[in-house]
């Protein structure tokens, strides 16, 4: 299978990850809408019901910020399904090492020498 989409003729194909890239993309395009159109669905259907009973900002003060909130859960769940979480494995563990003794150093080190102070 040619998977650069030269010379084929069905169209285009794309590899595996291509594939999961285009299909993320088109689901991470729609994020915008979702979040606005839950907004004015809030907004909208407060407004309806402010109208039935008479209360006027009430409901669409309210119905909007539930409206605020499914869209904040709905971009929320779009970005989590487009980017799964990866399973990683347990760390392998660790042994705990014994502290190390000082070692002094061998030959002129920044502790052998002597400070200069500029005077000769």
């Amino acid at each position: 299978m040619n998977d650069t989409g030269v010379n084929t003729a069905m169209g285009t194909y794309f590899s595996k990850s291509a594939g999961e890239a285009l299909r993320s993309a088109g689901a991470l395009s729609t994020v915008g809408m979702a979040f606005v159109l839950a907004l004015v669905l809030g907004f909208w259907f407060g407004t309806v019901v402010d109208g039935w009973l008479g209360t006027k900002p009430v409901f669409t003060i309210v119905f909007f910020f539930c409206g605020l909130a499914a869209g904040v859960l709905n971009v929320y769940r779009i970005v989590s399904q487009s980017y799964p979480k990866k399973a990683v494995g347990p760390a392998a563990p660790v042994e705990p090492q014994a502290p190390r003794a000082h070692i002094p150093k061998a030959g002129k080190g920044p502790d052998d020498r002597e400070l200069d102070d500029g005077e000769r």
